[in-house]
Formats: structure tokens, C-alpha cells, sequence
């Protein structure tokens, strides 16, 4: 393990470089986080549609290859687009290529609202979120994890939170060994008056 890797529990796992994604793969280990900031180019970009207030909603079956391509056609048109766009896909590329797929499932959207308010489990192999403005996706570590299943599924007051840029693979109860041990988390409420800018990505195939 390198000294930017950090085990946070027996399960979940966080480093400053992409190659953390990897350990998705390991036994038991059902998010790997790697830590970024965004590029000042993109975070300029996504400031400008806040601003804008622009709404954003773009739902997608793409090869990686045609992520940026796409969204250029699809975004507002503001300085820093094509960046933002090819942050995306580069995303995307290394998402397909660590589980091997022609294509993959985008979703960015500006929400308002929670997408999904209550702690679950996502019943995929795996799923990628990524927020590029506003509140971060909630989750539970292991020991919370099993201060949730003591109280029957009880909502819990402390949870874990991602931060804007951070990439997140979180491993659901679709991975096939691994039923039953994905990743419990929820959609953060947001502020009234604010957007957030959400990336997810899905298998494709």
C-alpha cells in the first residue's frame, strides 16, 4: 500500500491517485474513493451554470470515446465546457476499462432535490458517483453499517460524506460473491436555493 492510501476500515478504502479504483476488486471491500480537487477549468464552468442557473439533465448509453463529444453538444455553452466534458470522459474511460466495457450508463444532472433521500443499497455490481457541485453522497462505514442492521434499518444520525470532485466506486449487492455486502447510502438534501451537479455512471452492458 502506498503511503497515499489510507484503509479506512476493513471495507472501504480512499487514495490520491485513480489507481485506488482497483480495489473495488478486492474481498470485502465495497467503496474505493480516490481523492481529487477539480481543475480550476471545470470548476469555473460548473460555478457559471449555477450561476446561471442553468439545468442540466443529460442521460446516456455511450462508449467512453463519445462521453465529451456528447456533452459538448448537450451543455451550455460557457467558457470551460470542453473541459468539463473531457473530465467526464476521462472518468468514463477509466471506468470502462477497469470492468471492461464498450459502454456505459451517464447520468449528469442538476438536482434540487435528493434523487434518493434514504439509505440503500444499490442491487447493481457497481455504481460511479462523482459530485461536482454542492453536498456529496452519504454512507455508512462498517461500523455504522452494523449499528444500522442492530437497529432493523433504523436511519442513524452520523453517516460519512464525499466531497466535491471525489470519485467514488461503490460496490452493490450485485457483485456477484458479494450479495448482500454493497454499500449502504443516500442522496444528500439540498440547501434551498442551491444545485447539484451529479455524475453517475453504470454498466452499460
Amino acid at each position: 500500500m502506498s503511503t497515499t492510501e489510507q484503509l479506512l476500515s476493513p471495507t472501504y478504502m480512499q487514495g490520491s491517485e485513480p489507481a485506488i479504483f482497483t480495489r473495488i476488486y478486492q474481498p470485502g471491500c465495497n467503496l474505493a474513493v480516490w481523492q481529487r480537487s477539480l481543475p480550476a477549468e471545470v470548476e469555473g464552468y460548473v460555478q457559471q451554470l449555477l450561476q446561471a442557473g442553468s439545468r442540466v439533465s443529460v442521460r446516456e448509453l455511450l462508449s467512453p470515446e463519445a462521453v465529451a463529444e456528447t456533452l459538448i453538444k448537450q451543455l451550455p455553452d460557457f467558457p470551460g465546457r470542453a473541459a468539463l466534458a473531457g473530465d467526464v470522459q476521462q472518468v468514463a474511460e477509466m471506468f470502462a476499462c477497469l470492468f471492461e466495457l464498450k459502454r456505459v450508463g451517464l447520468r449528469l444532472a442538476s438536482l434540487q432535490t435528493a434523487m434518493c433521500p434514504r439509505f440503500h443499497v444499490d442491487k447493481l455490481p457497481c455504481r460511479l458517483v462523482s459530485t461536482y457541485s454542492g453536498p456529496g453522497t452519504h454512507w455508512f462505514n462498517a461500523r455504522q453499517r452494523e449499528q444500522l442492521l442492530e437497529h432493523g434499518g433504523e436511519e442513524l444520525a452520523q453517516w460519512q460524506q464525499l466531497t466535491v470532485g471525489e470519485v467514488a466506486l461503490m460496490k452493490g449487492d450485485g457483485w456477484e460473491g458479494e450479495e448482500g455486502r454493497g454499500l449502504w447510502h443516500r442522496s444528500p438534501p439540498v440547501p434551498t436555493g442551491y444545485r447539484r451537479l451529479f455524475l453517475s455512471m453504470d454498466f452499460g452492458e
